[in-house]
């Protein structure tokens, strides 16, 4: 077992009597399954049913800890007081107390006390236990690199890495197949456009692995087929394997990134 520390990841709490409600009202995933499982992945959309954050939830007694990705902390927070509105429920950020880290190549061992919150990574079991914690974690810290290459050979996408806020859509990244969407549970904002998007036989664009006859270029590199049309893009990327969102309407003949020949696997 080894531990990776995620210094990129930041902690909000919610509590008070209308947290549940609240939450359920706006985000992707239903709440309700905080009674059976440890910890939910779920999506904040815009009214368009686009993308603006990702992040996870978990109970810690009366509070429930929101983790999410630091770049959009203050984000998260400011959105979640505006709309709230005359709702009672209290959020907080708490990062300076708590650390994010993850359990890498280790068995199940879900544990929560007031120092720490472990749990199964909800999106996929290969990427390991997610744990936040207050105390210094005594293991051998692992390699993220590694980490990182499980995440993109087993195609999911890191919310921030890979969606482009207000532009998105969570299906295109297959977010349903990954458990961070119900489509059994009531009203959420966006839930018109993602309930749309899933009757619909084909996408128009969609998340693949592939593969490069060399290292792959950076995320945005643009995906050329042998008509010289651009049918996609790259999105994370470890040595010659990545993500690509691609236009499933076009051909995947002879594609290219950067001079880089790219298979769609």
């Amino acid at each position: 077992m080894s531990y990776i520390p995620l210094e990129n990841r930041s902690v909000v709490v919610l509590y008070g009597p209308d947290t549940k409600n609240f939450l359920q009202g706006i985000i992707t995933n239903d709440i309700n399954n905080l009674s059976s499982q440890k910890a939910i992945y779920s999506l904040l959309l815009n009214s368009q049913g686009k993308y603006l954050y990702d992040f996870f939830l978990t109970k810690c007694g009366k509070y429930t800890l929101l983790e999410c990705e630091n770049t959009y902390l203050q984000q998260i927070i400011e959105k979640l007081n505006l709309l709230k509105t005359y709702l009672r429920v209290k959020v907080k950020n708490v990062s300076a107390l708590y650390k994010v880290g993850v359990l890498f190549n280790t068995k199940s061992i879900e544990h929560s006390n007031e120092s720490q919150i472990i749990f199964q990574d909800p999106r996929h079991k290969s990427l390991g236990m997610r744990i936040i914690h207050k105390d210094e974690i005594r293991q051998p810290i692992g390699d993220f690199i590694q980490y990182e290459r499980v995440r993109i050979q087993n195609l999911i996408p890191d919310g921030t890495k890979d969606m482009v806020q207000n532009s998105s859509f969570p299906l295109q990244y297959l977010i349903d197949k990954i458990n961070g969407i119900s489509f059994n549970k009531g009203c959420y904002i966006g839930q018109e456009v993602v309930n749309r998007m899933s009757r619909q036989e084909t996408l128009r664009r969609k998340l693949y692995p592939v593969e490069g006859n060399n290292m792959l270029p950076n995320i945005g590199t643009k995906i050329i087929n042998e008509s010289n049309e651009e049918i996609g893009e790259l999105r994370s990327t470890i040595d010659k394997i990545g993500l690509a969102l691609l236009n499933t309407g076009k051909s995947y003949t002879n594609l290219h990134a950067n001079g880089v020949k790219i298979y769609v696997r």
